[in-house]
């Protein structure tokens, strides 16, 4: 199989990290999106996972991110592109302080060095504008850096005319407040003590910022941060929070029909393994079995509203509205052979005939045991786990 190549037109820095974002996330375990629903799978995922992404790895970064720009701010630069460039040289000398002796998880670019493309500050950056950590949630880094540039400019105009302006930073209730951030502020020496484990007062902060920022304080995330860690831990499946703790209705309502959404079109994922397989993939056909007796399927599938899911996240992609009506009829046919021709056809409609798996053989060859796409959809909880652990962790015995 040759590999498929991809090119782009880079016309800025902003828009070559979002092609490299799509990149990284289609390089992430269960992201493969066979079937085209993860408009739906990151629509419920931003709603009660604001803030978060699957190439997020650790919650220190919030504050790494954001001590190196205050920092950066104090310099002069010559253009705005040196200021991203001079972060980004920042953030590459940090990874051998982060990664000393292997014994810290997590550490973005730990395997690539001074190698790594994509930056902590790019993959981080929507959750702090999301959490008003930086205060702007409108300027993307690059319009960060270019209103820096101005700003600097318009305070060295105003010094030459002898009218010194002054600096509007300063700490509220412990806080570090300025044009653009709201944070705590490091210590002198921070980047000579540096790990991937919070401090107490970074855990609190942080936890405060995603349980109080308006696109955040309502949300699941901001939920469970304020339960037991001990239940939290039990929870390795994002269909089993709702078994553990009793939600709010308010956050309830989406998070049952993303956990209904997720039975719903379960069964197609599985079958496309059967079908990619040839009908070799015993767990798939187990699956399949399992899941056509499931009570969801007998019970509810019939009467599921995918609509309400469309509506509820304001989707306006018609083929992926017309596939979720095509599945639930050919469902509800009975007939394997239906099932199977809307499979494949929604794969070609994605892909191309050519690139299809199911449609041409030399695109994939099944390996036993081999699994395409995700069984389950999980919706980011996995990777706001990790950072509600973290914060946990800094928090200590003060963690309710």
């Amino acid at each position: 199989m040759n590999a498929l190549k991809l090119g782009w037109i880079d016309y800025s820095s902003e828009h070559r990290d979002k092609v490299m974002a799509v990149l990284h996330a289609l390089a992430e375990p269960g992201a493969v999106d066979e079937l085209g629903i993860g408009l739906i799978r990151d629509g419920f995922a931003d709603i009660l996972f604001p803030g978060t992404s699957t190439i997020q790895t650790r919650a220190k970064y919030f504050f790494i991110v954001p001590y190196l720009l205050m920092e950066l701010e104090k310099d002069n630069h010559s253009t705005p592109k040196e200021l991203i460039e001079k972060l980004g040289e920042a953030e590459v000398d940090l990874i051998e302080i982060l990664n000393r002796e292997g014994s810290s998880s997590g550490v973005i670019g730990a395997r690539a060095g001074r190698k790594l493309k994509r930056k902590p500050s790019n993959i981080y950056w929507n959750g702090l504008r999301t959490f008003e950590i930086f205060k702007h949630g409108s300027l993307s880094l690059d319009n960060y850096a270019k209103a820096i540039f101005r700003m600097k400019n318009k305070k060295d105009a105003a010094k030459s005319f002898g009218n010194e302006e002054t600096d509007d930073a300063g700490l509220v209730s412990g806080e570090y407040s300025s044009t653009f951030w709201r944070c705590i502020l490091p210590e002198s020496n921070w980047k000579d003590t540096l790990s991937m484990e919070l401090t107490f007062d970074e855990a609190n902060f942080l936890k405060g910022r995603i349980t109080s920022a308006e696109k955040s304080k309502d949300s699941l995330f901001s939920f469970l941060l304020s339960q037991d860690s001990d239940k939290l831990n039990m929870i390795n499946d994002f269909e089993a929070i709702g078994e553990v703790f009793s939600l709010p209705e308010s956050i309830y309502e989406d998070y049952n029909k993303a956990k209904r959404f997720n039975k719903f079109i379960a069964g197609a994922n599985i079958r496309y393994n059967v079908i990619l397989s040839d009908g070799e993939n015993e767990e798939a056909i187990q699956k399949w079995s399992e899941w056509l007796n499931s009570s969801f399927v007998e019970e509810e599938f019939k009467s599921f509203s995918y609509m309400d899911i469309i509506n509820r996240l304001h989707i306006k992609n018609s083929k992926l509205i017309i596939f979720l009506r095509e599945w639930q009829k050919a469902l509800l046919s009975g007939d394997e052979k239906t099932i199977d021709r809307l499979i494949i056809k929604r794969e070609i409609e994605l892909k191309s005939r050519d690139r299809a798996k199911l449609q041409n053989s030399k695109n994939f060859t099944y390996e036993a045991g081999s699994w395409v796409g995700s069984s389950k959809l999980q919706y980011r909880f996995k990777d706001a786990k990790v950072i509600i652990e973290d914060i946990f962790a800094g928090l200590g015995d003060n963690n309710a």
